[in-house]
């Protein structure tokens, strides 16, 4: 199989949203970084053949375009995590200070439709010299047992507390899901163990994603105390209690799962290893 059809997939997508007129809105922006998450997981998968010639990293203008989508969809979901914690708690609505983060967030869209005005189209010569070379079964099986070492490796510390290491962990598990949808018949029987395990992953870094993004809302209230005006000082302080106790409970419930994380990873390792010897046996 050739690749140049899934990098020209996700360059139609992110080049749709150069194109577009429409205000980048919380959905459009998800699915925007989803693009780039899934290039990034493809020029790794590439870099383990030297014949597409591909980039070790994504070019800087795509990168600017993904960190003012990222602060731009902060500012959104902290609005609406903070709304909601004052609803399902009946705290006094903290006015003044989601006016305040409306106006950063309008502030990021202005800045990314200026940034996407500026940059230009993207092509697959961007982002590889030959896309056309044939993917082997040999590069697919070799990121998959790379990716299962590094999460072995990150999993032999006590990252449990470490929110930055459990957010690298989720864009690891992220970037075998995006590889999966990649490598189908070069990673059997791999692939059947992996769509068995799917849900799972899935279901582990999407509680990682939460987790993360409510740590983004706690600092962002401790890193703001200028612009928090007096009478809703204590209404902020419930609302990041209430967000400190989510995070606590989130990662009492992560500890037994990076228990199955571990195993999956040594499972997947294996595996992946016998069918790279069962592959050079039969070469030579």
């Amino acid at each position: 199989m050739t690749i140049k059809n899934k990098l020209e997939k996700r360059l139609f997508n992110i080049n749709a949203f150069l194109e577009s007129n429409k205000n980048p809105s919380l959905k459009i922006i998800h699915l925007l970084r989803l693009e780039v998450k899934h290039l990034e997981a493809l020029l790794e998968l590439m870099s383990f053949q030297e014949n597409f010639g591909a980039r070790f990293e994504i070019p800087e203008r795509l990168e600017k375009l993904f960190h003012e989508a990222g602060k731009l969809r902060k500012f959104g979901l902290e609005m609406g995590a903070m709304r909601t914690i004052v609803h399902n708690n009946n705290l006094a609505k903290p006015t003044l200070f989601l006016k305040q983060l409306q106006l950063s967030k309008n502030k990021a869209s202005l800045k990314l439709i200026k940034e996407r005005r500026e940059c230009p189209a993207f092509k697959p010569g961007d982002f590889a010299k030959h896309p056309d070379a044939e993917l082997s079964s040999y590069a697919c099986q070799e990121f998959l047992a790379r990716r299962a070492s590094s999460i072995l490796n990150l999993l032999e510390q006590d990252i449990i507390s470490d929110i930055q290491s459990l957010h690298l962990l989720r864009k690891m598990l992220k970037s075998i899901l995006f590889v999966l949808s990649i490598c189908k018949k070069e990673v059997e029987p791999v692939r059947l163990f992996l769509r068995t395990h799917e849900r799972f992953i899935k279901s582990v870094e999407s509680e990682i994603g939460s987790l993360h993004d409510t740590h983004l809302f706690v600092i962002s209230l401790e890193k703001k105390p200028d612009t928090i005006h007096a009478p809703e000082q204590d209404a902020l302080k419930k609302i990041k209690r209430q967000w400190q106790n989510e995070m606590m409970n989130k990662i009492e419930d992560l500890g037994p799962q990076l228990d199955a994380i571990r195993q999956f990873a040594l499972d997947l390792k294996e595996q992946s290893i016998y069918e790279l010897n069962s592959a050079s046996a039969l070469s030579n």
